[in-house]
C-alpha cells in the first residue's frame, strides 16, 4: 500500500510541474528603450561623450560631445531590436550600428570602423 501512495504522490506531482509550465522569459529586446553612453578619451586629451537615446517609439538620437570643444549637432535616427539585436540606423550613415545586448549595455557587433574606430561604441544604460 505504501508503494502505491508514493507512486500516486510521484505522478500528482509531475502532472503538477507538467501541467503548469514557467512563464517565458521577456526576450533581451523587450527592455531596451532608454539612454546609454560611453566615455572614452577624445582628441587632445578630452574626454568624449557619446549618448545614445532610444525611446519606446523607435525614434534614436545620438549625441557626440567632446568636452571643452564646441558641441556638434546630434543624430537622429531609428532603432529597432530583435531578440538579442539592437540596430540603429542613424540618417546619413553609410550602415547601421548593431549591437548585442548584454545586461545593462550594448556591445557593438557591426560599426563603421571610419567613424567608431577598430572597437565600435561599448554603451552602458544610465541609471533608471
Amino acid at each position: 500500500m505504501n508503494g502505491v501512495v508514493w507512486r500516486l504522490a510521484g505522478a500528482a506531482l509531475a502532472l503538477a510541474v507538467l501541467g503548469c509550465p514557467l512563464p517565458p522569459q521577456p526576450l533581451p529586446s523587450s527592455g531596451v528603450p532608454g539612454v546609454y553612453e560611453s566615455r572614452t578619451p577624445g582628441a587632445g586629451g578630452n574626454t568624449r561623450v557619446v549618448t545614445l537615446w532610444l525611446q519606446s517609439g523607435g525614434r534614436a538620437t545620438l549625441e557626440t560631445v567632446d568636452l571643452g570643444k564646441e558641441r556638434t549637432p546630434a543624430e537622429n535616427g531609428i532603432w529597432s531590436a530583435q531578440g538579442e539585436e539592437v540596430t540603429v540606423a542613424l540618417q546619413g550613415a553609410s550602415e547601421p550600428l548593431v549591437f548585442g545586448i548584454q545586461q545593462d549595455q550594448l556591445v557593438p557587433k557591426r560599426w563603421d570602423h571610419h567613424v567608431y574606430g577598430d572597437s565600435g561604441l561599448l554603451l552602458t544604460r544610465r541609471a533608471r
